[in-house]
């Protein structure tokens, strides 16, 4: 944010704040102060004061300050405004290259995946479920892809629809991405691998995980057709939902994604 854009917000115009400095600037420490309250940085009064003192900077404006026993650096952008933290709310998954918004019909829309879970789950509950509260960026009503970490769907309303039609679309796309060929031979690993895996054996545990990745990330071909038909990939979906409804909330900072994918 400019100088110009920082004073607005505040009530003030460039030439308002550049007056009441050239009346007070043999008060260093009315400047100061009035400036870190308003959280006008350096840079900023650097900017204002540029008709005065044509080429000044903000290095220049913190050294005027500690010239007369002030801590100049308190001034400096990045410590009087830092940047703050972006924390994207998928944007470590590994799947999130498979995150999508449900577009499906019949029994795997929305709506029917909703009438049948809340036949076992409270509503309120339900919505609770896909609260956008805990989402980082959510607070301004809209999820970017900033907020997200993936751009696939571009940046959306942070509604608790949005984000049930979040977690229905991607569970549907990931398990209609299990092929036939995959299931045996991710059996087959476990199987052998069981005595391993049941010790968290971390090289065999990231093998076991790596071939999990794959089965849900890999797309079904005309030669590897999907292994689970529509009305299995829902039944599947609803059970899971429905156990973990009961269950989110219980943990602060706790959603439906969380641990999950």
């Amino acid at each position: 944010m400019n100088a110009t854009q920082h004073l607005s917000s505040l009530g003030l115009s460039m030439a308002q704040c550049r007056s009441y400095i050239a009346a007070n600037l043999d008060k260093p420490v009315t400047l100061y102060y009035a400036a870190k309250q308003h959280k006008i940085d350096s840079q900023m009064l650097a900017e204002i004061v540029q008709v005065q003192f044509p080429g000044v900077n903000a290095t220049q404006v913190e050294a005027f300050f500690s010239q007369h026993g002030l801590n100049g650096k308190d001034l400096n952008a990045a410590t009087l405004n830092p940047t703050p933290i972006v924390q994207s709310w998928q944007g470590d998954s590994p799947i999130k290259s498979l995150f999508t918004l449900n577009k499906n019909v019949g029994i795997l829309s929305n709506e029917s995946m909703r009438a049948a879970v809340l036949k076992k789950v409270d509503l309120e509950q339900y919505k609770n479920t896909f609260s956008t509260l805990h989402i980082p960026g959510a607070a301004d009503g809209v999820l970017s892809t900033a907020d997200l970490g993936f751009s696939q769907i571009g940046s959306i309303a942070a509604t608790w629809q949005n984000i049930e039609s979040l977690y229905y679309g991607t569970m549907i796309k990931m398990l209609r991405n299990i092929t036939i060929s995959e299931v045996p031979e991710l059996n087959n690993f476990a199987m052998n691998n069981l005595s391993a895996l049941m010790a968290e054996d971390p090289e065999v545990v990231s093998q076991f995980k790596a071939l999990m990745l794959d089965l849900y990330i890999d797309p079904p071909t005309v030669f590897d057709r999907s292994a689970m038909s529509d009305f299995e990939i829902a039944q599947s979906v609803q059970s899971g939902l429905a156990t973990a409804v009961p269950l989110v909330g219980v943990e602060p900072n706790q959603n439906l994604f969380t641990g999950i994918f």
